[in-house]
């Protein structure tokens, strides 16, 4: 039965590797200085982890490693990142066993994630589990945030009796409760939901953001909770008709925009029947409930995050290799993330310096970009087949 967990801790992992998320201090700390010169540094991760998650000012980093030593494929090894000096502090060894980390808060004082199966954080040296409901046995944090000295983190819980019955989760102040409503149990197929997880939770504690049934394809079915709502991202437009499903959502930290890998059928004007399945990443409005495709000829893309002003990072292919192409998506217009670093005045040497070995071998791409800051300007990803050589890029602009 564990096994079957680690398998699905493994998947949402991936599937949050684009969320920004950290809590928000009573007093907000000093915002870093803006970088005069845009920088690319390597981070390197003898072990192999790779990055996940970025505090919302772009200072810290955490993520984990994978267990090789046997075919159970859970974490370990939890860890933050101070992307300034690129110093490593390592959270749980893997001696410890089970451990991984999600988000940071701006102080990298704070780390969300899972210890020993269980939903808990990380402070003051030690980690903190907290509440599971009856029945359920274990856990995990994937964002947080504090408002009013109280400290909110979300993720899901999981029965162990049954590896397919995950709940959507909120805990104040570590006292669980359930985060999707009564009106949000079942997927966009009107099928009842067993398979849920929470993603995030904005920065002011307004907008968490989920999804149902996030591993049943076609079913799966991003949510929206705010004070006064509570509903299903409808995705339906004149070219697709609705005959499509989100993977891997990711939200801006103030809680306005959604992007994510939108998987759907075209339908050819005047065609009756609906071309092949593609991937497009897209831009959801919150408050208007608007729902934007982005379209390129022949490319399978998704969006992996999104910041404060609505730019969607995106990276292709989504499913079939893993070592990708980045692009920025600002305003519909997208361009690779290379030649974005060489406009700001990032080096193509610079962007050698920070890929694996056999350069040839990856096109001098940069891989995989996993999350950012909540203004944009510090973006975290990985080369290669994204284990290992991480990467942080400062922007100046």
């Amino acid at each position: 039965m564990k096994k079957l967990f680690f398998n699905i801790m493994t998947l949402i992992a991936a599937t949050s590797i684009f969320v920004a998320c950290e809590e928000k201090p009573t007093t907000p700390p000093e915002e870093p200085e803006e970088p005069k010169v845009s920088s690319l540094k390597p981070i390197f991760a003898e072990d192999g982890a790779t990055l996940q998650g970025i505090s919302r000012n772009g200072q810290w980093a955490v993520g984990y490693a994978q267990n090789n030593d046997d075919n159970t494929g859970y974490t370990i090894s939890a860890s933050l990142w101070n992307l300034e000096t690129g110093e490593r502090t390592i959270l749980a060894t893997a001696e410890d066993g089970m451990s991984q980390a999600n988000c940071v808060n701006d102080e990298g004082t704070i780390i969300g994630g899972a210890y020993l199966f269980q939903p808990a954080y990380y402070q003051d040296g030690e980690w903190h589990t907290l509440q599971l409901p009856e029945g359920f046995t274990m856990g995990i944090v994937k964002s947080m945030t504090e408002i009013d000295g109280q400290l909110i983190f979300v993720g899901y819980v999981q029965d162990n009796d049954n590896a397919q019955y995950l709940e959507a989760a909120k805990w104040v102040n570590g006292v669980y409760e359930r985060a999707n409503s009564n009106s949000l149990r079942n997927d966009r197929l009107g099928e009842e939901a067993l398979v849920n997880t929470c993603y995030s939770i904005s920065e002011d504690g307004k907008v968490i953001m989920g999804s149902l049934e996030f591993n049943a394809r076609p079913n799966a079915t991003v949510f929206i909770t705010t004070p006064n709502d509570a509903f299903i991202i409808n995705t339906k437009t004149e070219q697709n008709r609705n005959l499509g499903y989100i993977l891997w959502p990711s939200m801006s930290a103030n809680g306005k925009y959604i992007t994510g890998c939108y998987r759907h059928s075209v339908f050819t004007a005047g065609s009756e029947f609906a071309d092949p399945d593609i991937y497009q990443p897209f831009i959801y409005d919150v408050e208007s409930k608007k729902f934007q495709m982005f379209e390129k000829e022949n490319v399978e893309w998704g969006g992996w995050a999104v910041d404060n002003n609505g730019v969607v990072y995106a990276n292709t292919p989504v499913e079939s290799h893993p070592i990708r192409q980045g692009y920025i998506i600002t305003n519909g217009e997208a361009v690779e993330l290379e030649q974005m670093l060489l406009t700001n005045g990032i080096t193509q040497e610079q962007i050698d310096a920070v890929l694996p070995p056999a350069t040839e071998q990856y096109e001098n791409k940069l891989g995989t970009i996993i999350a950012v800051s909540r203004d944009g300007k510090t973006i975290i990803g990985c080369a290669g087949e994204c284990a290992a050589y991480n990467w942080v890029a400062k922007i100046a602009k």
